[in-house]
């Protein structure tokens, strides 16, 4: 069914659901190319950055476990809501830190409630659309962070640019209060998987030993996100210390890259449909090599930064697509959110383990240059190559669990 025929109620929940994702990934990504800010701001060691990144991933983890045995107890709408009241308090109170370990204790709080809210909204499309248009859905959804480097982290560079490093946050929540009306607005209760949800339902982790591609879906968001943090956190860092980007075009840097991404991730939703997601994810990560080698490794001058960040951008966007729709087909709607909640608790945990060893590996020396990035790189590149190594597994595992229904004209754009 093409997306101009689908009903008013499924335009809603895509735009509702972009929303919370543009929120929670804008919240997100805006502490990293901040990250030189802080350092100069607050006394910070820049090879100290990923600490704070990484306390957000870490707190996010330890809360998606311990949530996704009841997520799906509860009206989706009632959890979306609770989980974005406590990121826009926790969102707000960083702009009121003062040194490392209070950044470090408030993205703690922050990752509490941004794990439940991916993995709530994630599970919304799940239900809403089926699996033939699910991976368009969710690369329409996905193109939300493309939006939040477009937008949101150059605008929040340039606020915090002209009003220092705390205000970007102030916005960020700002926002997120409109969207939390939006919702108690536009989107009525979700209680479907609970009307089909079994009497005596099978505990989670009982069901994910008897699906053959749970634990396989886990070790390749876990490789990915590993290989993905080891980079991301210090990304400002490095083109800023190492490739001698300037701080005032940093802006520009994440819209170009941002805006790729966002054309990209809708037509990688729409192929990965027909041609399957791990050979759309097999032919990005070939990109993502090559462009790993040439900025991050080899440190080649004489190709442009911008260049080498709208091919990151671009290639781990179509990444990211091809396996959140992937990871949709495996479990039950009645497990759908305690799942999704895994595996966003697994992407979490990863992110914060890859953002904290890189923070091992890598050092500032006395001219101000970040140490250590071509080991930081070598690392990040073989942990891309074994997910997409299980991505391919886990796709023959799920073709061979249910058979495939026929493929459906793809949506159309919006």
């Amino acid at each position: 069914m093409p997306l101009t025929d689908i009903s008013r109620f499924e335009r809603r929940v895509l735009l509702l659901m972009a929303m919370v994702q543009f929120i929670n990934i804008w919240d997100f990504m805006i502490v990293m190319p901040l990250g030189p800010d802080f350092a100069k701001a607050l006394g910070i060691d820049a090879g100290h950055i990923g600490w704070i990144a990484g306390s957000y991933s870490i707190s996010a983890a330890i809360i998606g476990v311990l949530s996704a045995r009841f997520l799906d107890r509860f009206d989706r709408r009632g959890v979306l809501m609770f989980s974005l009241c406590g990121l826009i308090c926790a969102t707000l109170s960083m702009s009121l830190a003062t040194n490392l370990h209070q950044l470090i204790l408030v993205r703690v709080i922050t990752g509490m409630f941004g794990g439940p809210l991916i993995a709530s909204s994630l599970a919304v499309i799940a239900d809403v659309f089926p699996e033939q248009r699910r991976g368009e859905a969710l690369g329409k959804v996905f193109g939300s962070f493309s939006i939040a480097s477009v937008i949101g982290v150059p605008l929040g560079l340039e606020i915090a640019r002209h009003m220092g490093w705390w205000s970007p946050f102030v916005v960020v929540s700002g926002v997120a209060v409109i969207a939390l009306i939006a919702i108690r607005i536009c989107l009525p209760p979700m209680r479907h998987h609970l009307d089909n949800r079994p009497a005596h339902p099978e505990p989670l982790f009982t069901s994910m030993h008897h699906n053959p591609a749970a634990i396989p879906a886990l070790l390749m968001v876990a490789t990915g996100m590993f290989g993905a943090f080891l980079i991301i956190p210090n990304i400002s860092a490095h083109v800023q210390q190492n490739m001698n980007y300037p701080r005032a075009w940093l802006g520009l840097l994440y819209f170009s890259g941002g805006g790729a991404a966002f054309f990209t991730m809708r037509y990688a939703g729409k192929k990965s449909d027909h041609i399957g997601y791990a050979n759309t994810a097999f032919f990005a990560t070939i990109g993502l090599l090559i462009t790993l080698f040439v900025g991050f490794y080899a440190q080649m001058h004489s190709v442009p930064v911008l260049a080498v960040f709208i091919m990151f951008m671009i290639t781990m966007s179509t990444r990211n697509v091809t396996s959140n729709a992937l990871i949709s087909r495996i479990p039950k709607p009645s497990e759908r959110a305690g799942f999704m909640s895994l595996v966003s608790a697994m992407q979490n945990l990863m992110a914060g383990v890859g953002a904290m060893v890189a923070t091992l590996i890598l050092s500032e020396t006395p001219d101000h240059k970040l140490a250590g990035m071509d080991n930081v790189t070598l690392l990040s590149m073989a942990s891309f190559a074994l997910s997409v190594w299980l991505m391919f597994k886990i796709e023959k595992l799920v073709v061979a669990k249910k058979a495939v229904p026929p493929v459906v004209p793809p949506m159309e754009a919006l």
